[in-house]
């Protein structure tokens, strides 16, 4: 370190015995620095007492002009609120088809169901409802659709929910049927798309299929669902069977996941969100703008 031989000291010294006595140089701050400091005191101080600033017991001090980034919040979800009401006033008189054939307030429709989707909806269904596989949750950007995809029944599969069950077939897992029946039921399922080789095992599986098993009275007797799909000439109850013919899986369409379907079952569930449900959650207000968002995904009939 340099010598300060001019600088005044503190008056202090040690180890005077030891030849070498310490002292103490006195070497104030500068100047700009202090001051600076003693700014952001004083501004500190009118801060406190402007603004919130200290936590009390039951509460915080208000500050002299009142103000808080909650009240700020507040107001400005007021102004929203008020220049969409007379949108919402709307749509709440409206049907789904009256407020689909109205340009401007189905796009202001749209709009809001998308912000619900995201919060709602996309953890199951993705994002934009590209569906998730691994999970069960079909896609509701195409148009296949298990109960069907016209405003009305959307509206209904949101506000009332939606249950499917698969029966297991597997003896092993309260089933009925060998594992060598099973795999004849998984060829036979897979040719429907074109996706098995083994013509005799798709024969039995047939059989299977229209007659012990019965998959027919959910699924229909060309395999294609029970929204398209009929039985013996008649419509199929909306039990919400997929339609095992074009190739669209809504777990898996390899033959490890078709045959671990037919023999372990499936077990799907569609929450309830409308506000006559014990799972209240959506008003009949937002269920319009969910049903119009999901409906304008691309698969809406």
């Amino acid at each position: 370190m340099a010598d300060l031989k001019d600088g005044k000291t503190t008056g202090h010294q040690w180890d005077e015995d030891e030849g070498f006595p310490l002292q103490e140089y006195n070497n104030p701050l500068p100047r700009w620095w202090l001051y600076t400091f003693y700014a952001t005191i004083i501004w500190a101080v009118i801060y406190w007492i402007l603004y919130p600033a200290w936590p009390m017991v039951d509460g915080f001090t208000k500050g002299m002009w009142n103000w808080s980034m909650y009240k700020e919040l507040q107001q400005d979800l007021d102004d929203v609120a008020a220049k969409q009401k007379p949108f919402n006033d709307r749509l709440g008189k409206m049907s789904l088809k009256e407020i689909a054939s109205d340009n401007a307030l189905l796009q202001f429709a749209v709009s809001g169901g998308k912000a619900m989707f995201g919060d709602y909806c996309a953890p199951c269904h993705g994002g934009g409802g590209v569906g998730v596989k691994a999970g069960g949750f079909p896609t509701l950007a195409d148009d296949d659709w298990l109960f069907g995809g016209d405003l009305e029944t959307i509206q209904e599969t949101i506000s009332n929910g939606r249950n499917g069950q698969m029966p297991a077939h597997l003896k092993s897992a309260g089933g009925a049927f060998s594992d060598a029946q099973v795999d004849d039921l998984t060829q036979y399922v897979l040719s429907l798309s074109g996706k098995s080789k083994d013509a005799v095992a798709v024969a039995r599986g047939d059989t299977l299929f229209h007659g012990e098993a019965a998959c027919n009275s959910c699924h229909g007797d060309k395999g294609d669902g029970s929204l398209k799909g009929t039985l013996a000439g008649g419509p199929l109850p909306p039990v919400g069977a997929p339609n095992l013919t074009d190739a669209i899986w809504l777990y898996g369409g390899d033959l490890q996941t078709v045959r671990e379907s037919i023999a372990k079952g499936r077990v799907g569930q569609m929450p309830a969100w409308g506000t006559g449900t014990t799972n209240r959650k959506l008003t009949p207000l937002q269920i319009k703008q969910l049903t119009l968002y999901v409906h304008s995904l691309g698969g809406g009939k």
